[in-house]
């Protein structure tokens, strides 16, 4: 048993990376921690803003490791922000890494397009998107891609 939470876990600490190394690539940065931040960051306001339902819905479809990053710092008690634009989104984004200033909306744009890929399938980055706001909405690939 102990074999096979080990086996889980590696498994889940290389999809976490896979997934930020494409995230990197995405970017084209160069400080890998900078794109953990950014993630990080970006993934904590989505979620922040979410209804705590569909907050929970895509914490569930995250690799291992990426829960804990998701989860970090939450309450099922949460009230989602009420964050009515893209200004907000990024000062929020901006708020979470206070010692490492980052370009909110690139970072914004890379997440939202990671979940996009890795997600889209599962059917939920369209509930997602549609609990936000229309000019965060049209962050997300898809939505340019459809113009």
């Amino acid at each position: 048993m102990v074999k096979t939470a080990f086996s889980s876990i590696e498994k889940s600490t290389q999809k976490t990376k896979e997934w930020l190394h494409e995230m990197q690539d995405d970017l084209g940065w160069e400080d890998e921690n900078m794109v953990y931040i950014a993630f990080r960051s970006v993934i904590q306001t989505l979620r922040d803003r979410l209804p705590l339902e569909e907050a929970i819905e895509l914490g569930d479809e995250l690799p291992m490791v990426m829960k804990g990053i998701y989860y970090e710092g939450y309450s099922t008690r949460h009230k989602p922000d009420k964050i009515k634009n893209r200004e907000e989104f990024f000062q929020k984004v901006q708020e979470k890494t206070p010692k490492r200033p980052i370009k909110t909306e690139e970072a914004t744009r890379a997440v939202f397009h990671l979940l996009e890929n890795r997600l889209g399938g599962a059917g939920e980055i369209k509930q997602v998107r549609s609990n936000l706001p229309k000019d965060i909405q049209n962050l997300w690939k898809s939505s340019t891609s459809k113009k």
